[in-house]
């Protein structure tokens, strides 16, 4: 399947605010049974005691605010449309590619189903901010981008809203192959790892954390 960059409605905020809500809750759903919660707790490495962690691009945060709990760490999120975070926690609303924060603010650095929505330069300079803002590692976790992910969500679009049934297909047509994600790590030290079903998880270790 060849990769093909496109915009996806909710990034776009085409949608009334009660779609929105409502899309957000189902990108929840698939988090917790499609194998986001289970890829994250294989990714996320040791952390100190109060430790803290930025997560960018963290739409309504369920996911974050999972993942730090689990770490015990203080979490900021970050996403340029306010609206679509949390009433609770610490929100920041800001440009992913220009993070609002001094280099190593934070112990650990993380983005869940964000990466995908960007490719070539900006997709480095992602990754270059996100690792500027880093004390230890950045870790991205994402879709793999091929023709069956992208039949099963086609196959459990019915149950969705218009947002998610139209950008679920969306995100997989966009997404990296292990290979492509690999290069976009480049000579960074990093740790690329598959996980069931069809997701990546890509580690960049900063510092001495390796």
């Amino acid at each position: 399947m060849r990769q093909s960059p496109q915009p996806e409605l909710l990034d776009e905020d085409a949608g009334t605010p009660a779609e929105i809500a409502r899309s957000l809750e189902e990108l929840w759903w698939i988090n917790r049974r499609l194998g986001g919660d289970s890829s994250w707790r294989k990714l996320t490495p040791r952390l100190p005691p109060a430790a803290t962690m930025l997560d960018v691009g963290s739409g309504h945060g369920d996911m974050a605010a999972s993942v730090a709990a689990r770490l015990g760490a203080r979490l900021v999120m970050l996403d340029r449309m306010p609206s679509h975070m949390a009433a609770s926690g610490t929100r920041v609303s800001g440009n992913a590619l220009r993070l609002p924060f001094a280099d190593g603010s934070f112990d650990l650095v993380t983005c869940n189903l964000f990466l995908h929505h960007f490719h070539g330069d900006t997709a480095q300079r992602l990754l270059d901010e996100m690792a500027r803002v880093a004390r230890r590692a950045v870790v991205i976790n994402d879709l793999e981008r091929g023709w069956v992910p992208w039949l099963v969500m086609k196959l459990l679009s019915p149950r969705f809203s218009r947002l998610v049934r139209y950008d679920g297909p969306v995100s997989v047509r966009q997404a990296y192959t292990a290979p492509e994600l690999e290069c976009l790590a480049g000579a960074r030290p990093h740790t690329l790892i598959r996980m069931f079903p069809y997701r990546l998880g890509l580690i960049l270790w900063c510092g001495d954390a390796r």
